[in-house]
């Protein structure tokens, strides 16, 4: 049975990652982490927690814990992450994995050297209609990969005295809707790309307070000759989910990248392919990460996946400031 405490018991991780755990039949969700005492009680009452802590130096004292699943804002990424592996703790944390790359970096190599799993908890990449453009993809069918455009924007929007606008300041949320949105689809792309070359981009702050970019438009360049663009934006309705594939021989149209079904257009003809989603999207993600703890060869979503977005990201973040290429 694989002991579980969540630091940064809010939104997500009452909404998927607590019923996810409690629904895994080989872990166990024993401890809960989160400063505001009378939410952490009433998050303990609502799914039957043992043991709830404000602090969480002292969760990873007392508590009896083989993992810990960290779900607080980006700039407390690392710090957390580092202090639970110190301690020998299995860490599967949110994403994005960190606030730059060298944070990124910096877990991967301490998860080697303290021999624990890291994950990043990118769970898209479990979602079946992802899984089936992989496959698709990866089977030759369609021809060559050439490729990809996403979008990844949302109507987020909240003024600066709301619990959750943390994401509108640099220094707490590492950075805009590229950070928060865009870099799921950025794991999607290198799932099926590789790893990055070149990179491009343009950012802008137009509907939101704060100090980060509210639209950024990007292009990367992979070592595969694969390109791609990702229109990354905030404070818009609709919001956008969706990507598409370019093959020699095909075209893949995925409406929303969390979503049931795709359209595939191969010699003239269009189809329609269904693939439901689990009910628990973050189910097959701590599936997956009980299974790499067992044996490392059974992860699919280990600390180094994480660090490829973070680079990406690093380099758009960079690029669009000096308005240059940026080469990895």
């Amino acid at each position: 049975m694989l002991r579980w405490g969540i630091v940064g018991f809010g939104d997500i991780a009452a909404k998927a990652v607590a019923p996810a755990i409690q629904a895994h039949a080989a872990s166990e969700l024993v401890a809960i982490c989160r400063r505001d005492p009378v939410a952490l009680e009433r998050c303990r009452r609502a799914f039957d927690v043992p043991q709830a802590f404000t602090d969480y130096a002292e969760m990873l004292r007392q508590a009896p814990l083989d993992a810990v699943y960290v779900a607080t804002p980006v700039h407390l990424h690392a710090a957390q992450t580092l202090a639970a592996l110190d301690r020998g703790l299995h860490v599967l944390v949110e994403k994005p994995m960190a606030s730059t790359a060298a944070e990124a970096e910096a877990m991967v190599e301490r998860a080697e050297q303290r021999g624990v799993r890291l994950g990043v908890a990118y769970y898209h990449q479990f979602i079946p209609v992802n899984a089936f453009v992989r496959e698709l993809v990866a089977s030759g069918e369609l021809g060559e990969l050439t490729a990809l455009h996403g979008n990844a924007s949302s109507s987020y929007n909240p003024p600066l005295d709301d619990p959750k606008s943390w994401r509108l300041v640099r220094a707490v949320g590492g950075g805009g809707p590229l950070m928060d949105l865009g870099s799921h689809r950025l794991q999607t792309f290198s799932s099926l790309a590789g790893p990055a070359r070149q990179v491009a981009a343009f950012s802008d702050r137009r509907r939101v307070a704060g100090d980060v970019e509210d639209v950024l438009s990007l292009i990367v360049n992979y070592d595969s000759g694969v390109q791609a663009t990702l229109s990354s934006i905030w404070g818009i309705d609709p919001a956008r989910g969706d990507y598409e594939v370019w093959c020699t021989k095909g075209y893949i149209n995925v409406p929303y990248a969390r979503g049931d079904e795709c359209f595939v257009t191969q010699n003239g003809k269009r189809r329609r392919e269904t693939h439901p989603a689990p009910e628990l999207h973050d189910l097959p993600l701590i599936e997956d990460f009980a299974a790499g703890v067992a044996s490392p060869d059974g992860h699919v979503l280990p600390g180094e996946v994480g660090l490829e977005v973070q680079r990406v990201i690093d380099a758009a973040y960079r690029s669009a400031a000096t308005e240059s290429v940026v080469r990895l």
